[in-house]
């Protein structure tokens, strides 16, 4: 199934999230519902627990200099979108997985609109894996506040990155309008962010 936002891809890929967001932002309700469950996603080998449920697309995108598959997840509750994006490598490669990394970092940045750059703010982050035991993988959290080049609203995205094995993650939430303007989410944001698990 074709979705709108991959009709919106930049050479990094990542305008994806930027794209769902801006997409049917008129349509949001006086106040967020959110209906949890747990996702898993067999193709992009994660577990999640979305606010709704999502609805996904596949294509290849260009990350690190390459053209690789890549899945999208994503569910909006008003002017809020909680997405995961899976891109998967041609083979388990330590460096490839770090270029592709820094390329979806890169991108996510770079698409969400003007900004400083004293206004990302990042930190290291562990994202427990879906295995049994659980397995921790290092990862990198960053959030950003900007304004959308296309309506000049108010955006604000929290995202964490990370890899394993051929498979490399973006768990993304992206505020428009009057969600980006306070922290009325924040519990909700967190519990996205933390109920995503790499398989």
């Amino acid at each position: 199934m074709s979705h709108p936002w991959f009709s919106r891809l930049s050479a990094s890929a990542l305008a994806t999230v930027i794209a769902v967001a801006a997409i049917g932002a008129a349509l949001a309700a006086c106040s967020p519902r959110y209906d949890w469950r747990t996702i898993q996603s067999n193709e992009g080998a994660y577990a999640a627990l979305y606010p709704g449920k999502p609805t996904g697309a596949a294509r290849e995108v260009a990350i690190a200099g390459r053209r690789l598959p890549m899945t999208m997840d994503a569910a909006r509750v008003d002017e809020t979108l909680f997405a995961v994006g899976v891109v998967t490598l041609p083979a388990d490669d330590a460096a490839l997985r770090e270029a592709a990394l820094a390329s979806m970092q890169a991108g996510l940045l770079g698409n969400l609109g003007p900004h400083s750059a004293d206004a990302v703010k990042t930190r290291k982050v562990t994202v427990m894996s879906a295995a049994t035991p659980a397995v921790a993988l290092a990862g990198v959290e960053l959030q950003v506040a900007a304004v959308s080049p296309q309506d000049q609203s108010p955006r604000r995205l929290t995202a964490r990155l990370v890899a394993s094995g051929v498979h490399v993650y973006q768990a993304v939430v992206l505020e428009a309008g009057e969600a980006a303007r306070d922290q009325r989410q924040a519990e909700q944001i967190d519990q996205f962010l933390t109920g995503f698990h790499p398989f």
